[in-house]
């Protein structure tokens, strides 16, 4: 997801549930309750958005909506079930776990995305196999690789943010496994 708002503020939610308790032990259900709530908070914002700007805001709402709506509550849920609800849990333990689950909707969510929307977004001069390679590509890939690849793009990105505001050179645009498989995919494939 370009735009990490949502990312951000889970986060940000993660960080809440966590701050107050850091050494204090919680029952599970308790914080799988709140995370829960909050998980509707930004599942209900995710859908009030409007008519977005462009195609890439829509389907990055869109992502957004299928982490934190379809994914995460899920998740959240199978996650206290586990281990019991009245298992005793600090605030930095549980956001540890939530984070990894997060993790695991947000690589689910675009291999999902990719499967469902490539034909949108391909190259109008792409070879007739460019989804079917893509695909493949972004199945292969581990659910570590997609998140360090995503967070290596979002610090390249701030970074190049803060070189135009501070008026220094930009470093150079990070080239992440997304784009290295589009280039690879657009490649006509040799003759048989």
């Amino acid at each position: 997801m370009r735009h990490t708002l949502g990312p951000i503020g889970f986060i940000a939610v993660a960080a809440t549930l966590c701050t107050p308790a850091q050494q204090v032990e919680v029952p599970l259900g308790d914080l799988v309750s709140a995370a829960s709530e909050q998980m509707i908070i930004e599942c209900e914002r995710l859908l009030a958005v409007g008519p977005l700007p462009s195609e890439l805001a829509e389907r990055e709402a869109e992502m957004g909506a299928a982490v934190f709506c379809d994914c995460m509550p899920p998740a959240l849920a199978a996650l206290g079930q586990a281990r019991g609800s009245q298992t005793l849990m600090t605030g930095e333990e549980f956001g540890a776990l939530v984070l990894r689950e997060f993790d695991v909707c947000a690589t689910r969510t675009v291999r999902e995305s990719t499967r469902r929307s490539c034909p949108q977004f391909a190259p109008p001069a792409a070879p007739p196999t460019y989804c079917e390679c893509f695909t493949a590509a972004v199945d292969g890939l581990t659910d570590d690789q997609i998140v360090e690849d995503s967070l290596a793009s979002r610090q390249n990105l701030e970074q190049r943010l803060a070189a135009r505001r501070n008026s220094t050179p930009e470093p150079p645009l990070y080239e992440g496994l997304l784009a290295r498989i589009d280039e690879r995919c657009q490649q006509p494939t040799p003759a048989q």
